[in-house]
């Protein structure tokens, strides 16, 4: 049985979310409101396990979790700073699973005295686990003649797709760079 763990994908990650669902047999869909949470197809929404969980109780989350490890598929979208959460979801991914790891445009940002950015320290960890392929999505910003604009959730969702069709160790929606021209 396939199993896949859709963690913070109910937004603008829905049609990604939907995608990873449709090619698993079983769907754990996390979020604060799991319950309430619909893909508007009945055949889809048959196959979630819905937790209504929040990663603030690292402990009873996990936990949770645990019952339903190993995923074969994992497509995250976790806050920067969940540096802990992040390292027990890894080892609840199944060999020869695939993350994948949404982030935004900051998370590529060298820290505070030239510290590696967190984008760059999950690439280090995941590389040291060769029976997990690793695929980050790493957010950026359009370019639209002399300004610049965020996303739109079809765009981001198009990449984390692409990550699960053909994973590459870091994709790129958008573009990052010039930095200063992103919007604000």
């Amino acid at each position: 049985m396939t199993t896949t763990l859709l963690l913070g994908a109910t937004g603008m990650l829905k049609a990604a979310a939907s995608h990873a669902a449709w090619q698993a047999e079983e769907c754990v869909l996390v979020s604060r409101n799991a319950g309430v949470f619909s893909f508007g197809n009945a055949a889809l929404d048959a196959r979630l396990i819905r937790l209504s969980l929040s990663y603030e109780d690292e402990p009873a989350f996990l936990g949770a979790l645990a019952d339903y490890a190993p995923f074969d598929l994992a497509l995250t979208w976790i806050r920067p700073r969940a540096e802990l959460l992040r390292a027990a979801l890894d080892a609840l991914i199944a060999p020869g699973g695939l993350l994948v790891e949404v982030m935004g445009s900051r998370s590529i940002l060298t820290g505070e005295s030239g510290a590696p950015s967190i984008a760059a320290l999950r690439a280090e960890v995941l590389a040291h686990q060769p029976d997990i392929t690793y695929a980050q999505v790493i957010l950026g910003f359009v370019h639209e003649g002399k300004n610049s604009r965020w996303l739109d959730h079809e765009e981001i969702s198009a990449a984390a797709i692409a990550q699960m069709e053909m994973p590459l160790p870091r994709r790129i929606a958008g573009t990052l760079e010039p930095w200063d021209e992103r919007p604000h």
